[in-house]
């Protein structure tokens, strides 16, 4: 029984994107240090070692890390996940299932799995289908009309400060009313929601190289209290516990 034969672990010393790609199996994406950005047509996620993606076969994604990252990932073959077609499911990662794809890595690139490393990978498929079913609401909408994908361009390179809606129309080329529409119509929600929510997530990237308070300031918090606050109310956890997940995740003894 052909269950799960590819385990993947290297290490990034430096800043990648892959461009877009798929794979020819169910593939579980996870970082077990540093923070992955994974991508597709209509959603971006951030992935820090809490975090993983089950991804079905063919779907096409795009990977990437502004910085130091460990991929510690997994092919599972015969349809273990029960993954639909185009499905991507992102969710947060047990101590279980860490320590699990931590003694995966150990077979990484053998072409046959043993009957136990079989076994072994089915009860991990089954446990992380089973984690998937509770999904994050950690992502960013990726707008689709190039006014708006203009507009959003501008807003995001400098989120630190609030850029006027007038001027975010203007870079558009579009009406306010226009653009007001187009972020309903598209992505669901207000530019001032959206803003909220891409600030976290820049947070999120920020917190693995920079201290609370400067990560923060970048997104346009000057209390750092406020800040603290808005954070833990978008992610469940505080600013340094997620710091402390990302930066000190242990890396493997394995090399890649």
């Amino acid at each position: 029984m052909h269950i799960g034969s590819n385990a993947f672990y290297r290490i990034f010393e430096e800043s990648f994107a892959t461009g877009e790609r798929s794979f020819d199996a169910d593939y579980l994406l996870f970082a077990s240090r540093g923070a992955f950005v994974l991508e597709n047509k209509r959603r971006q996620w951030l992935l820090p070692p809490q975090r993983a993606a089950l991804i079905a076969c063919g779907t096409s994604i795009s990977v990437s890390s502004k910085g130091p990252a460990t991929s510690s990932s997994i092919l599972f073959r015969n349809d273990e996940l029960g993954l639909t077609e185009g499905e991507l499911r992102v969710f947060v990662m047990s101590d279980l299932a860490r320590l699990m794809v931590a003694q995966a890595m150990r077979w990484g690139g053998a072409t046959e799995p043993s009957n136990d490393q079989a076994h072994f990978f089915h009860a991990l498929a089954s446990v992380v289908a089973e984690l998937s079913l509770i999904q994050l609401n950690t992502w960013l909408p990726r707008p689709s009309s190039s006014g708006l994908a203009k507009a959003i361009a501008v807003g995001l390179a400098d989120l630190g400060r609030n850029i006027g809606f007038g001027q975010l129309a203007q870079s558009g080329a579009v009406s306010e009313r226009t653009l007001a529409r187009l972020f309903r119509r598209e992505l669901g929600m207000t530019w001032t929601e959206f803003r909220h929510r891409a600030r976290m997530i820049k947070a999120m990237e920020a917190l693995a190289q920079e201290s609370v308070t400067e990560a923060g300031f970048q997104v346009g918090f000057e209390s750092t209290s406020a800040f603290i606050r808005a954070f833990k109310a978008f992610s469940g956890q505080t600013p340094n516990a997620f710091k402390r997940s990302v930066v000190n995740s242990p890396r493997h003894a394995r090399s890649p």
